[in-house]
């Protein structure tokens, strides 16, 4: 038997931040900080990931877990406010950016982003999904492409001075409005 076929998939709420916090550093250390972690990225973290923002942003927007008991194994956050950096695909009229799709390190590779990532779409499956991704992160580029994302364009996150080049990817609607 699979052991991730019995995880659980639920709306996020507020309860959740300590955990999802502590999903967010694992997988943000594991897929940026390759050579460790200086001043600039420790503090980062507490800002990014801080509870009590974290709470707050669960009881107003769109979130989704994965949980198997008590572990949580995934996370996913949509935001409608945030404007896309990259020109829409034609037909698209509006998008949604899917700002966090974490999965524990150990639970990668079992399907699990990808079905945070059909629940991201079927949100709001009349709008285009959009999503940036740090060019280095090479696994998860080659899972959103292995996904139908497209290459819509790119953006630049600076972190202590220095500029770090993310892919803009996504997809089209899944209906289009009538």
């Amino acid at each position: 038997m699979n052991f991730f076929a019995a995880t659980q998939m639920r709306p996020g709420r507020p309860a959740d931040a300590p955990r999802i916090a502590a999903l967010a550093r694992w997988v943000w250390l594991s897929s940026y900080a390759d050579q460790g972690v200086n001043e600039a990225s420790a503090a980062y973290l507490r800002e990014a990931f801080d509870e009590q923002a974290l709470r707050r942003a669960l009881d107003l927007g769109r979130h989704w877990v994965l949980e198997q008991g008590e572990m949580l194994q995934g996370w996913a956050q949509l935001s409608e406010a945030t404007e896309c950096p990259a020109e829409l695909p034609q037909g698209s009229e509006s998008a949604v950016e899917l700002q966090r799709l974490y999965i524990a390190p150990p639970c990668v590779g079992h399907g699990l982003g990808a079905r945070l990532l059909r629940q991201a779409r079927q949100e709001w499956p009349e709008r285009a999904l959009w999503l940036s991704s740090w060019e280095g992160n090479t696994g998860a580029l080659r899972f959103y492409r292995r996904e139908g994302a497209q290459l819509w364009g790119e953006s630049w996150f600076e972190l202590d001075g220095q500029r770090h080049r993310n892919e803009v990817l996504g997809w089209p609607a899944l209906e289009q409005s009538a």
